[in-house]
């Protein structure tokens, strides 16, 4: 879409211009807001793609291992929260089709910007158990600023066993001082260039 194509290529000519100007500047996994393994969509990264899945009386909730997110799903049948609340993961609602969970998830803030996706992203989620050891994990995404038709996809997660760990990230950590710092003196270097 004409659109997304727009957003994508500002933001890549924004972070060429403005790399360290703030924490702000840095990806989301950097700043430990969100790492793409919660989503949702849940998709698999280089590590730590764990999730342990709970069901309790009327919630389902998803535990991901990478930076800690938790996805409370309620099961219940209550509407979704309305667009004047617009958060990192969405509003996540749940029902049970026979053996499937589906999980309708609207109210995205935009930020996180899946595959080129805005808040305007509709997202559709099937997890069904296709054995003992593996849980289908389906996705579909419909986005009309983003995309020219819905697409789907599908990721056999396999069971493992033993706890999730915690991702002790944080914000303010080390590495975001040394990278700011790193710009300021590359900044500084230039100036004293551009002075001779």
């Amino acid at each position: 879409m004409p659109e997304a194509q727009k957003r994508a290529d500002a933001a890549r000519a924004y972070a060429r211009q403005h790399p360290a100007d703030g924490p702000e500047d840095r990806g989301l996994p950097e700043r430990c807001l969100l790492w793409p393994t919660a989503g949702p969509p849940m998709l698999p990264g280089g590590y730590n793609n764990n999730y342990q899945i709970i069901q309790s009386p009327g919630y389902v909730v998803i535990l991901v291992e990478m930076i800690h997110d938790v996805r409370i799903i309620p099961l219940d049948g209550r509407p979704h929260l309305g667009s004047s609340v617009r958060q990192w993961m969405g509003d996540s609602r749940g029902h049970w089709e026979g053996k499937t969970l589906v999980v309708d998830t609207t109210d995205f803030n935009g930020k996180a910007r899946f595959r080129g996706a805005d808040e305007k992203m509709h997202l559709t989620e099937r997890f069904t158990r296709a054995d003992p050891d593996t849980l289908l994990y389906e996705f579909t995404v419909d986005d009309p600023t983003a995309f020219t038709k819905p697409w789907s996809a599908q990721v056999p997660m396999r069971k493992s066993e033993g706890p999730i760990f915690e991702y002790a990230c944080h914000e303010g950590n080390y590495g975001m001082e040394g990278i700011l710092g790193g710009a300021r003196a590359e900044e500084k270097k230039a100036a004293a260039g551009a002075g001779n």
